[in-house]
């Protein structure tokens, strides 16, 4: 066995392929450690993951009221008009307007 072995190792051929198989060891590790999408990287990384899936819910919020909304508005002209009356201050012809303010009071 120690005469194989020593017949293995003073061949050119083995120096060549065990430098090879340590470059890519050592290759592989400092990529892993501080490559591209390195381990240092990953906590960015889940970061940006996290504020995204945010904003998704936010965004699944907003379009499931503008949904509700619509089906809202489609249902008839009454919920129209309170559209109309409500956010555009819109009024009937023969109906008067009135806007009543509220008094400030002043804290001494």
């Amino acid at each position: 066995m120690k005469k194989v072995y020593r017949q293995i190792t003073k061949q050119p051929i083995f120096f060549g392929i065990l430098f090879v198989f340590l470059t890519f060891i050592f290759h592989n590790l400092f990529q892993f450690w501080h490559g591209e999408y390195s381990q240092s990287d990953l906590q960015e990384i889940k970061k940006s993951i996290s504020s995204v899936e945010q904003e998704i819910k936010l965004i699944e919020k907003k379009n499931l009221e503008l949904t509700l909304e619509k089906e809202k508005l489609s249902s008839g002209k009454e919920a129209i008009e309170g559209v109309a009356r409500m956010e555009l201050g819109m009024i009937k012809p023969s109906e008067k307007f009135y806007v009543f303010k509220q008094e400030v009071e002043e804290s001494n």
